[in-house]
């Protein structure tokens, strides 16, 4: 344990005994430490090094088998120790050791080398004697790193002088410079002679790896014929090494990527994309032809790439600023820095999501949902709402920037980058773990991203956040001290394993052109915009397996030649790869035959097995309303509802299925996103503009930035929010502290952060009542009293009280908060007021829950720092919250007209209830029958009916979910109170 681990699991009093003590408080200071026993393992040859840090006090110390390394001397008077503290130590535990220091509280104290050996020192301390030896001998037998001094290596960096040139390892060399994640074991497929300079790979039907390979890149641009190849490797031997390698195609120039379909492969290669495919069976491309034109070549690294099949049967990619511009079936394109999604022939060419930069990576997880990273500290994106849902000629949002930490981990501080140094400047695929071939919690979250300027494959977590996601920051899987090791693509195979396409290059940056302001030197550009640099390598490129340590053997090794049955049943296989592997081998060959059985996995399956059968029938034409149906009203399935909503035709007639089938009111925000991103696409946009400007209303909708979009692509136009209005009891109890327990205020705790506090309860100076709330510092504080309530999640709630202080100096001062929900943007603490404040002054803020239940409310003195004097609180309070919605140009409303309603219920293109309900034996058979209703059920039986028709479901209608659309997002309020009008006539 390092620093605060000491303070960590304070509910578990073993914790304290194994560890050998507990952090109790502390101040701060620039220090040293003393060393009691210089020649002990876990400190032995660890230089002095003095810095500021916090200066920890322990208790609950165990001196049972505890060596004390290192104290902290008594600094003077005001220190907060009287005698030697103990610091570093170590103690055995059973047949483990534990190393323990209290150094480590921020950057001040990590960056000094002292410290950095003490941490090294400690863990091949603890990790005993017989791994120690195995440790050093595996430094010691590792083939050493070698330099040579050398022209033209940029020095962006400003670093005193240019970094020398690292000559090159081997494979296995190089992996011993290399870290692997905990769990996981990496080993050599193919490298060079077998391959050069790999930019992509895929692998085919019978698992057979493809790479991409270019020594052209990025100056050797020529006019559609080069130097690169589209090569096969195969491991016949089942050893786990290529040991066959077949060139498919050549005389290439800089193909970015490539995917399968129809017995043949697409491959990106700027200005075109090529069509190429083998129809005598000897491997070998015999056909070649343009399918696409269009992609700009002014820029190499700025093209198209990361080509894949998606669930949807279409091609998506990603393009950089190079960009696109060309015709597609007749209609003018131009676009880049984004994502893109074209038809296998090329006869269409969707523009969807919208980044800020050079677009290298692109991701799909289980759901169809998409994701990417960009150079420039942009290492992951979510596409949320594509830009075809927008109106021709307008902009809007359809992807952000999830990331919620830019820096990435390198184990080398020779890392070389053209700017945002310490930042993923080249994030490179986001490939996300697809199978279950790795940890649980890993799969369909866990995205891999190549930081070549880095030397190192990053880790970031794909977590929902409200309609959307972030992404955290999960450090590395894999890093090289081998500043060769350049990770440019990452991908989950066949195998359900990862594997890695190292580039393996000095050179990795591309521009800009070094000056001798910048990069030290005159270089010149080259025809593909890079700089030209003698280093950059054509003779090497590498490919990694990445193993997990409980990875499974594959289920499915191959589908080549594989039966109706055993393609059906692939769509259900834990491996992303197989799923849309089989897919796209039944849609391309069109075998019809199996769309009973699909209809029956719909039915049947949930998930992403669903989700494939119904894309499936959707590729092959066999997708009928009645399937669609059944998966758009599927309970609790939010991966094939989103799908089936998305696979809803852009018509009227899909606009009526849309609205029968209640999407738009689901609980999941990620399914209410892809509905109203269906919606905005229907034709008939006044429809779609009134149920745009009714769901807009609705708080969830419009507090959620990706639903608010979307229903503003509708037309939802400007809905504002209103002032705030409270609702129910205040939550916090005990708010004006007039009950007393012990001296303070039942039901709330004393807590001190930092230094010393007094609390108390004050029957003189009360707001209002008896007794006020009071809590004081002579030396300084960071302290409360706090309570703990029950919430509602994703709930707004208003926090305020009341306070006075004397003389109060530092930190902020006196103020409340929620310590749980402090991230969001608009904070969760209120203002805080300082020095003296003799009269009573409010604090207040407004802020959401977020996904919590319960709350810690603080009335805080300090925080964020420590203050001195004394506050005082009284009548705080916690209620929840809702808005008034203010839309511009509300129609005057008049009664209901039962005429006018009657024509709606038989004749509205959407609404239209005859469809579904029969009166005097007209209408539909779906729902019950409306003759009598009046007489039957309530006027507020029937409104609630047509607002939420899943509120009740009426007697004898079997279905968990009504198929009845919200009449309330589908008509306008006067059409409501027509309907309404009429209903109330049908009277037995």
């Amino acid at each position: 344990p390092v620093h605060c681990a000491s303070w960590c699991f304070q509910n578990e009093p073993k914790y304290d005994k194994m560890v050998g003590g507990r952090f109790a408080h502390h101040k701060g200071a620039i220090f040293k430490l003393k060393t009691l026993k210089p020649q002990h393992g876990a400190v032995k040859d660890v230089p002095e090094f003095e810095a500021w840090d916090e200066t920890y006090v322990h208790t609950n110390h165990n001196s049972e088998g505890r060596t004390v390394l290192q104290v902290r001397e008594v600094a003077g008077a005001n220190d907060n120790i009287t005698e030697p503290e103990p610091w570093t130590w170590v103690r055995d535990q059973g047949a483990g050791r534990v190393f323990y220091t209290a150094s480590g509280h921020d950057e001040r104290v990590w960056s000094t080398v002292g410290f950095q050996q003490l941490l090294k020192r400690g863990i091949l301390w603890s990790i005993g004697e017989e791994r120690l030896a195995a440790y050093q001998k595996f430094i010691g037998d590792r083939t050493p790193l070698t330099y040579e001094k050398v022209d033209n290596i940029p020095n962006y960096e400003n670093r005193p002088e240019p970094l020398p040139k690292q000559i090159p390892l081997s494979p296995e060399d190089s992996m011993n410079y290399t870290q692997v994640r905990a769990g996981f074991e990496m080993s050599v497929f193919a490298s060079e002679p077998q391959l050069l300079n790999p930019i992509f790979m895929a692998w085919d039907e019978r698992g057979r790896m493809w790479v991409a390979e270019t020594v052209d890149y990025p100056n050797d641009v020529r006019d559609g014929t080069g130097n690169d190849t589209i090569k096969i490797l195969e491991d016949t031997d089942g050893d786990g090494k290529c040991d066959l390698v077949k060139v498919f195609a050549e005389g290439l120039n800089i193909p970015t990527s490539l995917t399968f379909w129809n017995g043949g492969i697409i491959v990106a290669q700027a200005p075109d994309f090529l069509f190429l495919k083998d129809e005598d069976g000897d491997d070998e491309a015999d056909v070649r032809t343009t399918i696409l034109s269009g992609w700009g070549i002014n820029d190499t690294h700025a093209g198209p790439s990361n080509l894949r099949y998606g669930i949807d049967n279409w091609i998506y990619g990603a393009v950089g600023y190079s960009a696109f511009n060309g015709e597609v079936g007749g209609e003018k394109k131009q676009f880049g820095s984004g994502i893109f999604r074209m038809k296998p022939d090329g006869s269409e060419l969707e523009f969807l999501h919208q980044f800020n930069n050079n677009t290298w990576g692109l991701g799909l997880n289980a759901a169809g949902d998409v994701f990417g990273s960009t150079a420039n500290r942009n290492p992951a994106f979510f596409g949320g709402i594509p830009q075809t849902a927008y109106p021709d000629g307008k902009k809007g949002m359809s992807a952000k920037m999830i990331a919620n930490r830019l820096e990435f981990d390198p184990i080398t501080p020779r890392i070389r980058q053209v700017d945002a140094f310490g930042q993923y400047t080249a994030g490179a695929g986001y490939a996300l773990a697809t199978s279950d071939n790795f940890p649980g919690p890993w799969r369909d979250r866990m995205a891999f991203i190549g930081g070549p300027t880095g030397n190192l494959l990053g880790v970031f977590e794909n977590v929902r956040d409200g309609a959307g996601y972030k992404a955290i920051n999960r450090s590395n899987l894999l890093a090289s001290a081998d500043e060769w090791f350049s990770p440019v693509a990452a991908e989950v195979g066949p195998d359900g394993n990862l594997w890695v396409a190292d580039w393996y290059n000095f050179i990795i940056q591309h521009n800009p052109t070094p000056t001798p302001e910048r990069g030290g030197y005159k270089a010149e550009r080259g025809k593909g915009n890079a700089h030209e640099n003698p280093h950059r390598d054509k003779q090497h490129g590498r490919i990694y397996r990445v193993k997990w340590e409980s990875a499974a053997e594959p289920k499915i090794k191959t589908l080549a030649g594989a039966t109706d049955g055993e393609l059906v049943q692939a769509l259900g296989s834990d491996n992303q790869f197989w799923r849309l592997t089989a897919q796209r081998i039944l849609v391309a060959e069109k075998r019809v035959g199996i769309v009973p059985q699909l209809k029956k996995l719909v039915a049947e399956k949930s998930g992403y097995h669903g989700a494939h059968a119904l894309w499936t029938l959707e590729g092959l034409g066999g997708l009928d309303r009645e399937t669609h149906q059944l998966a758009l009203l599927k309970q609790n399935d939010p991966v094939l509802k989103r799908n089936a909503i998305r696979a809803i035709p852009n018509t009227d007639d899909g606009m009526q299925l849309f609205f029968d089938t209640a999407v738009v009111q689901a609980k999941d925000p990620i399914v209410r996103l892809a509905a109203f991103g269906k919606m905005a696409h229907f034709p008939n946009r006044e429809r779609v503009e009134l149920a745009a400007k009714e769901l807009i209303k609705q708080p969830e909708n419009l507090d959620d930035e990706w639903l608010s979009a979307a229903l503003r692509a509708s037309g939802a136009g400007d809905v504002k929010r209103g002032p705030a209005k409270i609702t129910g009891p205040n939550l916090l109890p005990n708010p004006s502290f007039e009950n007393v327990k012990d001296g303070l205020p039942a039901q709330w705790t004393a807590r001190t952060y930092s230094g010393e506090a007094e609390h108390g309860i004050d029957s003189k100076n009360a707001r209002t009542g008896k007794n006020s709330l009071w809590i004081s510092s002579e030396k300084g504080a960071d302290s409360s009293l706090f309570a703990k309530v029950k919430v509602k999640p994703d709930t707004d709630y208003k926090l305020e009280g009341w306070v006075r202080t004397a003389r109060v100096l530092g930190a902020r001062g006196a103020q409340m908060n929620a310590h749980e929900v402090q991230g969001q943007p608009r904070g969760s603490r209120t203002n805080a007021f300082n020095r003296g404040n003799p009269e009573w002054k409010k604090v207040e803020i407004i802020f959401s829950s977020l996904s919590r239940t319960e709350l810690t409310i603080n009335c805080l003195f300090g925080g964020w720092g420590k203050s001195t004097g004394k506050a005082w609180w009284d009548d705080v309070s916690l209620h929840e919250i809702e808005y008034e919605m203010i839309v511009e140009d509300e129609p005057k409303l008049t009664d209901g007209d039962a005429k006018r309603g009657e024509q709606i219920f038989n004749t509205h293109q959407i609404a239209a209830c005859n469809r579904c309900h029969m009166v005097g034996g007209k209408g539909g058979p779906i729902g019950p029958p409306l003759d009598g209703i009046a007489s039957r059920k309530k006027e507020d039986y029937i409104l609630e009916s047509l607002i939420n028709p899943q509120a009740t479901i009426a007697e004898g209608f079997k279905a968990e979910v009504s198929p009845m659309p919200p009449m309330g997002v589908l008509l306008r309020e006067q059409e409501m109170r027509d309907v309404m009008a009429y209903l109330m006539t049908l009277k037995e």
